[in-house]
C-alpha cells in the first residue's frame, strides 16, 4: 500500500501512527491478563454478597460428575475422583464447572465472609446513600457483645477491619476498571485522529491497506470487545458493582473524580444477566471456560466505537486474510482452520454497532458462514474460552437463518463422521512415522511435505473434536459425543463413529511427539544445511569423476572400451556440480534451476546404449541424482518451516479443555 511504501514502515519507531496503535494493542492484552489474574483473587466476602452460589458438599449427580463426554467441564484436580458417566449435553451449569480448592478451608472462609456482607452494597447505594448508611448504624448485631457493646460500633469495627485487609486489593480492581475505560477512550481518540487527518497520510482505510496496520487495527477493536466479554464472564456485574462501591466508601480518595466515577459505573454496571450457577464451586475465580449469551450488543453499546470504524474492520475481516497464514494451511479444504483466528475476531466484532449485521444483513451473514463456519460452529473466543454459535446466534434472525443452512442434523452427522475417519487415518500415519529409525535427516528432507501434511491433518482433527465436544446444543452434543459399547484403541469407524476422550488424548500425544521430533530435526537441519550441501556436492562430483575414469577403460576389471565423448561429458558434469555454490550471488531459484538441469542431464545420458546396458553406471547416476536433490531440499529448509509448525500446532484454544483430559494423560504417563 501507499502508506507502507513511504518514508518509513508502519511499525518504525518514528511512525507515530503505528507506534500509537501498537501501544494500544499491547495495553489491551495487559488488561486481559489483569482480568484473568484478579478473577482468581476475588475476596470471598464479595462472592457471598453478590450471591454467587457456593456448595462445598456433595450435590446431585449431574453437578458432581465429570463425564467423558462433557463439553467444557473442568477436571477436579484436587478433589476426590468423580464418577464418569452420562452422555447428556452440558447445560449452562455444567459448562461452567470450577476447579475445586480445599473444601473445608473454603467453607470456613465463606462463613467468615458473611459478617462483612451488610456493608458491601451494589449500585442501588448510589440512589440514596444516606439511607444505606443509616441502615448500617441502626442494624442490630448478631454477634456476641460484652453487654456494653453497641451494634453500630461493631459494624464500624468490622468495616474498619475489612478496609485494612482488603482495601489494596479493591484498589487493584478499581484501577483495572479505570484502565478499561481509558482503553476505549484511547481507541476512540485514535479513530477520531485518523478521521480528522492528524496522522497526515493515514486514514482508517489506508491503515487497513497496510499489512501490519490491518492486523493491529482489527486486533485493537477485537480486544475491546473481548475485554468486555471476559470482564462480564470472570467478574460478573454484582461483583463489579460491590467492588466499586466499596472503593468509593472505603478509599480515602473518596473514589476519585466524580465524572470518572460516573463513567466507571456506567461501564461496569451489571447487565442483569447472571452467570450460570454451578453447585460444584468452591472458588468462583478459577472457572468458566465456556461463554454464555450475555446480550453483548447492549454491553458494547455503553461506550460504542465509531460505526465507520466497525464497518471497515468487519469488511476487512470478511474479505482479507489478515494474518497471512496460507503457508501453514495451504489447502483450500483447510480454509476454516487457516482463518480460525479471524473467525474468532469476527464473532466478537459483529456485536458492535448494535449487532446490525447479525440482525438484518442476511446476505452478509451467508457470506460469513460459508467462509468461516461451514464446517464448525464452536469458536474459540480467548484463552480457552469458547462459544457455541448455535446458541449464541439463536436470538439474531439473520445469523440464525444463515447458520441453520449449514447446521442441519445430517450435515452435523457428516462433519462428525468425517472427523472420526480423519482421526483414524491420522493415528495410523502417526504410528508409521514414529516407528523407531524412520525419522532420519534424509527421510525428513525427502518427505517434508508429507510430514507437514500429516501434522496439519492431526491438528485439524483434534481441534474440531476438542471444540465441538463442548457444544451446548443437546442435539449436536448427542451426535458428536456418541459413546461406543466397547472401548477401542482407535475410533470406531462404523455405527455412530464414536470418538471418546481416550482417542483424543492418543491423537494429542502422538501428534505432539511427531511435532517435537520434527522441530528438533528441522532445527538441526537449519544449523548444518551448508555442510549437507558441501558433502552432497563433493560426493556427486566425485561420482562424476569416477565415471569419467571408468570410461577411460584403464580401471582394473572394467570390461568397457574407452569412450572419449563420455569421458569429456562426465568430466564437464563434475565441474558443473563443483561450481554449484551454497552462497552465490544468484537467487536461490536460479540455483535450484541449475540443479534441475544437472538432474535432467543425468537422466538424459542414460539414453546412450553404452550407459543403459551398464547397471553399475546407472546405479552411480541414480545416486548422483539423489545427492543433487538432497542439496536442493537442504537449501529449501528455512526458518519459515519452524514458524509454520508453530502455527499448525497451536493449541491455545484448548488451554481450558485440556483440564478434562488430565486424568487420562496422567494414567498414560504412569
Amino acid at each position: 500500500s501507499q502508506s507502507s511504501s513511504t518514508n518509513s514502515p508502519f511499525l518504525a519507531p518514528e511512525n507515530l501512527c503505528g507506534q500509537t496503535l501498537l501501544q494500544l494493542v499491547g495495553e489491551g492484552h495487559t488488561i486481559l491478563a489483569s482480568i484473568k489474574i484478579l478473577s482468581e483473587r476475588i475476596p470471598p466476602a464479595f462472592l457471598v454478597a453478590a450471591g454467587i452460589p457456593q456448595n462445598n458438599g456433595p450435590s446431585n449427580n449431574n453437578d458432581n460428575e465429570q463425564s467423558n463426554n462433557s463439553g467444557g467441564m473442568f477436571l477436579n484436580l484436587f478433589g476426590k475422583e468423580e464418577r464418569r458417566s452420562s452422555n447428556k449435553p452440558p447445560t449452562a451449569s455444567s459448562s461452567s464447572e470450577i476447579l475445586l480448592d480445599d473444601n473445608q478451608k473454603s467453607s470456613c472462609d465463606m462463613e467468615d465472609a458473611k459478617k462483612y456482607t451488610p456493608f458491601l452494597f451494589d449500585f442501588s447505594y448510589l440512589h440514596n446513600p444516606e439511607e444505606f448508611e443509616a441502615t448500617l448504624t441502626n442494624q442490630d448485631t448478631t454477634t456476641t457483645t460484652d453487654g456494653n457493646g453497641n451494634a453500630a460500633e461493631d459494624m464500624a469495627d468490622l468495616e474498619r477491619e475489612f478496609a485494612i485487609n482488603h482495601l489494596p486489593t479493591i484498589q487493584e480492581y478499581y484501577t483495572l476498571f479505570t484502565s478499561i475505560y481509558n482503553y476505549q477512550l484511547e481507541l476512540n481518540r485514535f479513530s477520531s485522529d485518523l478521521t480528522k487527518g492528524y496522522f497526515i497520510q493515514y486514514t482508517v482505510e489506508s491503515v487497513l491497506l497496510d499489512q501490519e496496520g490491518r492486523a493491529l487495527l482489527c486486533e485493537a477493536v477485537w480486544l475491546y470487545g473481548v475485554i468486555l466479554i471476559v470482564l462480564e464472564r470472570l467478574l460478573p456485574g454484582p461483583i463489579r458493582e460491590r467492588l466499586i462501591i466499596a472503593h468509593f466508601r472505603l478509599s480515602n480518595e473518596g473514589g476519585g473524580d466524580v465524572s470518572t466515577i460516573e463513567s466507571i459505573c456506567k461501564l461496569c454496571k451489571g447487565t442483569g444477566i447472571h452467570p450460570p450457577q454451578s453447585t460444584n464451586s468452591a472458588s468462583f475465580g478459577q472457572h468458566v471456560s465456556h461463554k454464555y449469551p450475555m446480550e453483548e450488543e447492549r454491553l458494547f453499546a455503553r461506550y460504542p466505537l465509531p460505526v465507520d470504524l466497525v464497518r471497515n474492520v468487519v469488511g476487512c475481516l470478511i474479505s482479507d486474510d489478515v494474518y497471512r497464514q496460507s503457508s501453514a494451511f495451504p489447502n483450500v479444504d483447510q480454509r476454516s482452520i487457516r482463518l480460525s483466528r479471524q473467525a474468532s475476531m469476527l464473532y466478537v466484532v459483529l456485536f458492535f454497532d448494535n449487532a446490525v449485521v447479525l440482525r438484518e444483513e442476511e446476505a452478509r451473514l451467508r457470506e460469513i458462514v460459508d467462509k468461516y463456519f461451514y464446517d464448525n460452529w464452536v469458536v474459540h473466543v480467548y484463552a480457552g474460552m469458547t462459544a457455541d454459535l448455535s446458541i449464541e446466534w439463536k436470538r439474531f434472525r439473520a445469523a440464525k437463518a444463515a447458520l441453520d443452512n449449514v447446521l442441519e442434523v445430517e450435515n452435523v452427522k457428516k462433519m462428525h463422521i468425517q472427523n472420526a475417519k480423519l482421526i483414524g487415518q491420522c493415528m495410523a500415519e502417526l504410528r508409521a512415522y514414529l516407528t523407531m529409525g524412520i525419522l532420519t535427516d534424509s527421510f525428513v528432507l525427502d518427505n517434508r511435505h508429507d510430514l507437514l501434511n500429516c501434522l496439519r491433518k492431526c491438528n485439524i482433527a483434534v481441534r474440531w473434536r476438542i471444540l465441538h465436544r463442548r457444544t451446548t446444543n443437546a442435539v449436536y452434543h448427542g451426535i458428536v459425543c456418541a459413546t461406543a459399547s466397547e472401548v477401542t484403541a482407535d475410533p470406531k469407524l462404523q455405527g455412530d463413529f464414536a470418538v471418546n476422550d481416550t482417542h483424543v488424548v492418543s491423537l494429542l500425544l502422538l501428534s505432539s511427539q511427531l511435532e517435537m521430533q520434527l522441530k528438533h530435526i528441522f532445527t538441526q537441519l537449519l544449523e548444518k544445511k551448508e555442510s549437507i550441501w558441501i558433502n552432497c556436492r563433493a560426493k556427486a562430483s566425485g561420482m562424476m569423476e569416477d565415471l569419467a575414469q571408468y570410461f577411460e577403460g584403464d580401471v582394473t576389471l572394467a570390461r568397457v572400451s574407452r569412450h572419449d565423448g563420455l569421458i569429456d561429458w562426465f568430466t564437464s558434469m563434475a565441474s558443473e556440480i563443483r561450481d554449484l555454490a551454497y552462497e552465490s550471488g544468484d537467487h536461490f531459484t536460479v540455483t535450484g534451476r541449475k540443479i534441475q538441469l544437472c538432474v535432467q542431464a543425468l537422466e538424459d545420458v542414460e539414453q546412450y546404449d553404452l550407459v543403459d546396458r551398464d547397471v553399475q553406471v546407472k546405479t552411480f547416476l541414480q545416486e548422483s541424482r539423489e545427492l543433487l536433490l538432497q542439496m536442493a531440499r537442504a537449501v529449501g529448509i528455512n526458518e519459515s518451516i519452524a514458524q509454520d509448525i508453530k502455527f499448525i500446532s497451536d493449541i491455545s484454544y484448548g488451554v481450558e479443555s485440556m483440564k478434562s483430559y488430565v486424568k487420562i494423560i496422567h494414567s498414560r504417563i504412569s
